[in-house]
């Protein structure tokens, strides 16, 4: 039966407006000191119960493990072990951590405790040897404010060694195979669901109410959206063709494409709590939901073959609303994907602890970044991925380092016989304020001519350097600019 849809008023925005913070900061948000510490103690453990001895790591070699492994994704050379060869050697990475000692740590890895697990917890949750790094990422997921427009998509994990678990689906929760139970923790699950609605089930347990969720064919189905409904979660997306009911009496595909472009068809429920729209693009898209519909109608622009020109076509608002909210785990996925941690491994452990590494950076540079555009900084001052992603890693190596443990840091701007000196960047607050490690040594004897101050907003000549950040401070009676950037 054809009515009018009136779907519901949307919730108010969220205000993303938050005081920015360091790139390694938004990293803890997901992984705090505490995982490093455990994991040094857990991986210890490891060592003594296999050869009877510890490595005797710490938290702070873990963390240069995770930064050099950053940085190894980021330079990408064809081989592992190229960052240690002599010929190809990469300073940063092979002076913080010597080639046998990083195989050596990240193939004991561990981050629980074997013996603490019970045999029914294993049978049971086959992420058990992970568990407690994915429940820290979630627990950061879940501080973020939730906006009132979410998607719901999978996102694969890249590994190809044997393994159980073969599909990932992202708040997140980890599909772990066929056979599995996925079951909302708030209210019985209908048995008339698939394992797609299920999850969406599951995955809508912490969101609040009035929420639009926008799911794509692999998830959407009426009884998904009717069960949602009672719980006043909305849900719109695209849904297989053999999932409309068959005698719903909508359009044919044959129908719609007799008719021009942008053409469409609304099927309304007669309770009026599902539209179903097909409309019709190059082929035609089906469409279910139970907050929007046709209207209010809208136009796009496509490219006509025909007529040789871009035309004007009709779109209906759940199309504009499905293509504008519906990409976020896409995005995310895009960003994972740039530099990440992919050095081969045979471990599934280990594939996904690197993933979920990966996971947090990206996470908490997309926040960093919706800060950065609330707090009104321009665009040319947002730090990009590759950036955000640098400082963590450096971050991470540099971390209560002494004098003795930072030399790739202290290397000279100047080469012999060349005419301009490369700028080093200026490190993050942490960092500089690590005050063990900085120590100022004067370039006099090395350079004819002074190099400006770094600090913003001072254009003295210095030949004064901090040893540890690699930049020029001045520091003279009048002025000292290397204790003002370093307090």
């Amino acid at each position: 039966m054809r009515k009018a849809f009136i779907p519901p008023n949307p919730p108010n925005p969220v205000n993303y407006s938050d005081s920015l913070k360091n790139p390694l900061e938004y990293f803890e948000k997901y992984i705090s000191n505490d995982f490093f510490a455990s994991v040094s103690t857990l991986t210890n453990m490891r060592e003594v119960s296999v050869t009877g001895h510890s490595l005797e790591t710490s938290a702070t070699e873990i963390k240069k493990l995770f930064g050099c492994t950053m940085l190894i994704g980021i330079y990408a050379l064809p081989r592992l072990r190229m960052f240690w060869a002599q010929n190809t050697r990469v300073p940063i990475v092979s002076d913080n951590i010597t080639r046998n000692r990083f195989f050596k740590l990240r193939s004991r890895l561990k981050v629980v405790d074997d013996n603490m697990i019970s045999a029914e917890e294993k049978s049971h949750d086959r992420f058990w040897k992970v568990r407690p790094l994915l429940d820290s990422i979630q627990r950061g997921c879940r501080m973020n404010e939730r906006s009132p427009m979410v998607s719901i998509d999978e996102q694969m994990i890249p590994f190809a060694g044997q393994v159980l678990m073969k599909q990932f689906v992202r708040d997140f929760y980890l599909y772990e195979g066929k056979g599995s139970s996925v079951e909302s923790a708030l209210l019985a699950t209908p048995e008339k669901l698939d394992v797609g609605g299920r999850m969406v089930l599951k995955l809508t347990d912490t969101l609040p109410l009035g929420v639009f969720v926008f799911t794509d064919r692999y998830f959407t189905s009426i009884p998904l959206i009717d069960f949602l409904f009672s719980r006043k979660v909305f849900l719109a997306g695209t849904i297989m063709a053999n999932r409309i009911p068959k005698n719903a009496g909508i359009s044919s595909d044959n129908d719609l494409k007799k008719k021009k472009r942008g053409s469409y068809d609304q099927l309304v429920r007669d309770d009026g709590k599902i539209s179903l729209v097909k409309w019709f693009d190059n082929k035609p898209v089906n469409l279910a939901s139970s907050c929007m519909g046709v209207e209010p109608e809208g136009s796009c622009r496509r490219w006509s073959k025909s007529e040789r020109k871009y035309i004007d076509i009709k779109q209906p608002a759940i199309v504009k609303n499905y293509n504008a909210f519906m990409g976020g785990v896409d995005l995310l996925d895009r960003v994972i994907g740039k530099y990440s941690m992919r050095n081969r491994t045979n471990k599934w452990t280990i594939r996904t602890i690197f993933h979920f590494i990966d996971f947090s950076v990206a996470a908490g540079w997309l926040e960093y970044r919706e800060n950065a555009k609330a707090a009104g900084l321009p665009r040319k001052e947002i730090m990009d991925f590759l950036d955000f992603k640098l400082s963590i890693a450096k971050s991470l190596i540099l971390e209560n380092q002494g004098e003795d443990d930072m030399e790739f840091e202290a290397e000279d701007d100047e080469q012999p016989g060349s005419k301009r000196r490369s700028v080093q960047p200026i490190p993050d607050k942490r960092c500089r304020r690590q005050g063990n490690i900085h120590l100022m040594e004067f370039m006099k004897d090395k350079q004819k001519s002074r190099s400006k101050c770094r600090l913003p907003n001072c254009n003295k000549l210095t030949f004064a350097k901090c040893k540890a950040c690699g930049i020029y401070l001045c520091c003279s009676v009048e002025r000292n600019c290397f204790a003002t950037f370093h307090q």
